[in-house]
């Protein structure tokens, strides 16, 4: 999406729909408003580390039990900028805040002291967190929208998203993609894409197809329900979301196979040397 952009980078589009997001889901979506570190002059994104990370150990309000000397709180910078620039290459710094603020309050688990092993847990308990995906699915339903927009430019930003997926999607890391991942500066829900083409276009599969998505789709749940520990310590709660998708009742779930199904469409498209420009719309 390019049309209206705003000075920090979002859409009006998306910047209106951020708007309308609950105050508890909002900040996700905020942070992710600004220039990626990725994109950052490094000196630059370095400073900022080294201040954040004498912040939030002062926030803790145990810094006098640790040691702040300047070039151990370098050294952690450094190894955070790499850790990011590694695995998360579209955070911001604000996101970072947001993490190491959150892990403040415990929301990541227990920590002990502020080395790396810490905010490297915070940062990726605050990119896999629930809430934060729970923000990015909201914030792109926020922009279905087809009232304030023609539905001829609904459906080129819409087009433009998905064929930018299929250019990225590739045999030997499509299943890598989590449920949302980013594009440049927005966000791309895999379900939400595979809804757009299946609400515009004929797509069918063989009953072998589901199976083999349906089956790809437990596989990345369970790998889901596992790292979330629910069954550990809510055995119960466990057991109804098993049988929730045993009965076909359950949303998350429903997510996973949609994502599933679009990587499914887009490389036996591939495959038959087709794009999503081959499939029949809708009459």
């Amino acid at each position: 999406m390019n049309n209206l952009i705003t000075t920090n980078g979002f859409s009006v589009l998306e910047v209106e729909a951020m708007q309308k997001l609950p105050s508890q889901l909002k900040l996700y979506v905020q942070a992710k408003n600004e220039t990626k570190i990725i994109n950052l002059n490094k000196q630059d994104v370095l400073t900022k580390l080294y201040a954040l990370i004498i912040k939030t150990i002062e926030l803790s309000g145990e810094n006098k039990k640790y040691n702040l000397e300047a070039n151990t709180i370098k050294n952690v910078a450094g190894f955070i900028y790499d850790y990011v620039i590694e695995h998360y290459k579209g955070a911001t710094l604000t996101e970072l805040e947001n993490a190491f603020n959150l892990g403040l309050t415990g929301e990541y688990g227990q920590y002990v002291g502020y080395g790396t092993v810490t905010f490297s847990k915070f940062i990726k308990g605050y990119m896999s967190s629930q809430k934060r995906e729970q923000a990015m699915k909201e914030w792109f339903k926020m922009q279905d929208v087809r009232v304030e927009a023609p539905v001829t430019k609904f459906f080129e930003q819409n087009m433009e998203i998905a064929k930018y997926f299929f250019k990225i999607c590739e045999p030997d890391k499509a299943h890598r993609f989590g449920t949302i991942i980013n594009h440049e500066d927005n966000v791309m829900h895999l379900p939400s894409i595979y809804k757009f083409l299946f609400d515009n276009f004929q797509i069918s599969f063989s009953d072998e197809s589901k199976e083999k998505i349906k089956k790809q789709a437990k596989i990345n749940f369970n790998n889901f329900l596992k790292k979330s520990e629910i069954k550990r310590y809510d055995e119960k709660g466990y057991n109804s979301i098993v049988l929730s998708v045993i009965d076909d009742n359950n949303k998350t779930f429903e997510y996973y196979v949609q994502k599933e199904a679009l990587i499914f469409l887009t490389l036996k498209l591939k495959e038959q040397g087709k794009t999503y420009d081959n499939l029949k719309p809708l009459k």
